[in-house]
């Protein structure tokens, strides 16, 4: 994979130096995939929450910040990525629309709940499971954002996943909206 850019907004063009042979072969999104995903829930976030996560090299969590989103949270379990996208951050101006958590994915969500912070989109992108037909891997993280209520009730989550796999028309109280397919990758949206 070539260079990770920031695709639109306040940091566009700039690069994000992740390597992927350093932290452990992370499945890293696609710029056409980025750049779909942002085209499906909006091309600007001002002042709209997101939340990341699985943020790996933090480069969806960093677009959003890029187009405006307030605040941002990045999630990252593996601690060497966890670091790597501390550094990035704080070499930038705007900080301070960031949250950083370095926790698993059910954990962080609890932290959100507990802080009292509300997120219009987020964003799921854990390590695939590249089986064809049913993905259920995704059902538990879905059901704990809706026990959590961290989601504002017009926001959105999208799955990132393989294209093969066969997510469920419903899970907890939010429907499976749309899907679109970019080659073996594919994006879903819940509602």
């Amino acid at each position: 994979m070539g260079h990770i850019r920031i695709i639109a907004g306040e940091l566009r063009g700039r690069v994000i130096p992740f390597s992927n042979k350093e932290f452990g072969d992370a499945d890293i999104t696609s710029q056409k995939v980025k750049g779909a995903l942002f085209s499906m829930i909006g091309e600007w976030l001002y002042g709209m929450g997101f939340l990341d996560l699985y943020a790996g090299s933090g480069q969806v969590g960093l677009e959003a910040l890029s187009r405006g989103a307030d605040p941002v949270v990045m999630n990252e379990p593996d601690p060497k990525r966890f670091q790597f996208i501390k550094s990035y951050v704080n070499g930038l101006y705007f900080a301070n629309r960031t949250v950083l958590l370095n926790l698993d994915g059910m954990n962080a969500l609890d932290h959100l709940k507990s802080n009292g912070m509300m997120i219009r989109y987020i964003f799921l992108d854990p390590p695939y499971d590249r089986t064809r037909g049913g993905a259920f891997q995704y059902n538990g993280i879905i059901e704990r954002i809706a026990g959590t209520g961290v989601l504002l009730k017009d926001g959105k989550i999208v799955v990132q996943h393989y294209s093969a796999n066969v997510l469920d028309r419903e899970i907890g109280p939010y429907f499976l909206q749309s899907t679109k397919k970019y080659g073996t990758t594919s994006l879903s949206v819940y509602r």
